[in-house]
C-alpha cells in the first residue's frame, strides 16, 4: 500500500510538471516585402483570443501563454495592407517562429478601407503563384509531407507516374520545372533522380526546416532563364534564437535527427541529416532488389548588423542500388532492373545588402550530381 502512495503522488508531481509547461508561444519577425526591411509598431493579433503584441524596433514581436492548438493571426500597420496568417501551429516543445512580409499600399486621408486576405499574393508575379506554408503542405492530401509531392494536387499539375515526383506542369515535360532553394538553383531535389530531368521517388528537402514555398506555374520572369513550365522557390526557415533544440523523427520510409539553436548573438543554425530503412526491410525480406539513401542538410546564418547579412547552405542526396545476387535465379530477376547510384549535392554563401529603398543578394555556389547507371544481364555459353 505504501508503495501504490508513493507512486500516486509521484505521478501527479509529474502530471502537475507537465501541465505547468502546456503553453505555447510564437514569435515572428515583420519585414517589408519589397525592401526587406523590419517594420516596428505593426500590431499583431491572434483572432479569437485576447493575446497580441506589437513589433518592436527590430520588428521582432513574442506573444506567450497560448493554449496548444491552431491559430490565426492578423496583422496590421499604417501605411501597409492588413494581412491574415491561418494554420499557425502551436506547441509546448518549442517557440513557434513565422516571418512575415508586409506589402505597402496607399494612405487616404478623407477615408480609408481595409480588407483583409487570407492568400499571399507576391508583387514581383502576375499571375498562376501558389505560396504554401510549411502547414500546408505537411496537411496537403496525399502529400506524405513531400514538398514536390504535394504540388502534384494543383490545378494544372500532374505525375508523370503513380509514386514519383516527375511534374508535367500545363502539359510541359519534366525537365522544364526549375527547383531554387533559399536563393540557390538545384537541378533535382529528389532522390534517385533522372538524368536531365527534375523528378525522382521522394524529395530530399526536410520540411521541418521549410518556411513556405512559392510555385509559378505560368507568368513567371526572365529571372529563371529558360525553364519553361515552372519555377518552385522553397524558402527555409532560421533556426532557434533561445537555446538548442532539436527532435528524432521516424517516417514512413526513413529515419533522421533535427538540430538547430543559436550560435553567438548573432547567429543560428539549422541540420538535419536522414536515411531510409527500406534496405533493412528488404533485406529481411529477401528482396534481391535493394535501395538505400541518406540525406543532409545545414544552414547558417549570421547578421553581421542591422543592413548585412551572410548566410551558408549545404544539401546532400546520396543513394544507392544493391543487388542480392545469390543464385541464378535472383542474378535473372535483377537483369531487368536498372540500377541507379547517384550523389548530389548543392553548397553555396549569400549575402545580403539592405538599402533604404531596396536590397542587393550576391550569392556563390556549386552543383554537383554524379549519375552511376548499371544493369547486369546474364548470359550463357553453350558447348556442342
Amino acid at each position: 500500500m505504501k508503495y501504490i502512495i508513493i507512486l500516486l503522488f509521484s505521478l501527479t508531481i509529474i502530471s502537475n510538471s507537465f501541465g505547468q509547461n502546456s503553453k505555447g508561444t510564437i514569435v515572428g519577425t515583420v519585414e517589408d516585402e519589397v525592401t526587406k526591411e523590419p517594420i516596428p509598431g505593426v500590431n499583431v493579433l491572434i483572432i479569437g483570443t485576447g493575446f497580441g503584441s506589437a513589433t518592436n524596433l527590430e520588428g521582432e514581436f513574442r506573444i506567450s501563454g497560448l493554449e496548444i492548438g491552431s491559430y490565426q493571426i492578423k496583422v496590421s500597420a499604417i501605411g501597409y495592407k492588413t494581412l491574415i496568417k491561418s494554420d499557425i501551429i502551436v506547441n509546448s516543445a518549442k517557440p513557434t517562429s513565422i516571418l512575415i512580409k508586409m506589402t505597402s499600399s496607399l494612405i487616404e486621408l478623407n477615408e480609408i478601407t481595409v480588407r483583409s486576405d487570407y492568400f499571399e499574393m507576391d508583387p514581383s508575379e502576375i499571375s498562376g503563384v501558389t505560396n504554401l506554408s510549411y502547414e500546408e503542405i505537411r496537411r496537403a492530401p496525399g502529400g506524405f509531407e513531400d514538398v514536390v509531392r504535394a504540388l502534384s494536387v494543383l490545378p494544372g499539375v500532374a505525375q508523370a507516374s503513380a509514386g514519383r515526383n516527375d511534374l508535367i506542369v500545363r502539359g510541359g515535360a519534366p525537365s522544364e520545372n526549375l527547383y531554387i532553394v533559399d536563393g540557390f538553383i538545384v537541378p533535382n531535389i529528389n532522390h534517385f533522380g533522372s538524368q536531365g530531368a527534375t523528378g525522382g521517388p521522394i524529395s530530399f528537402i526536410n520540411l521541418d526546416f521549410v518556411r513556405e514555398t512559392s510555385f509559378s506555374s505560368g507568368g513567371f520572369s526572365s529571372l529563371y532563364g529558360d525553364k519553361l513550365s515552372s519555377v518552385l522557390s522553397i524558402d527555409l526557415r532560421d533556426g532557434r534564437k533561445d537555446h538548442l533544440g532539436g527532435k528524432g523523427t521516424i517516417a514512413a520510409s526513413q529515419f533522421g535527427l533535427n538540430l538547430e539553436g543559436p550560435v553567438g548573438q548573432k547567429g543560428n543554425f539549422i541540420f538535419s541529416i536522414r536515411r531510409s530503412y527500406l534496405d533493412f526491410i528488404f533485406n529481411a525480406a529477401g528482396f534481391n532488389f535493394v535501395p538505400e539513401y541518406y540525406d543532409a542538410l545545414t544552414k547558417f546564418t549570421f547578421n553581421l548588423d542591422e543592413k548585412n547579412r551572410i548566410s551558408y547552405l549545404f544539401i546532400g542526396a546520396f543513394d544507392n542500388v544493391k543487388f542480392n545476387n545469390k543464385d541464378s535465379e535472383d542474378l535473372y530477376e535483377n537483369s531487368r532492373i536498372l540500377g541507379s547510384n547517384q550523389n548530389a549535392y548543392v553548397t553555396g554563401l549569400s549575402y545580403r545588402h539592405l538599402f533604404e529603398k531596396g536590397f542587393i543578394t550576391l550569392t556563390l555556389s556549386r552543383n554537383f550530381t554524379d549519375f552511376d547507371s548499371s544493369q547486369l544481364i546474364p548470359c550463357s555459353i553453350l558447348f556442342s
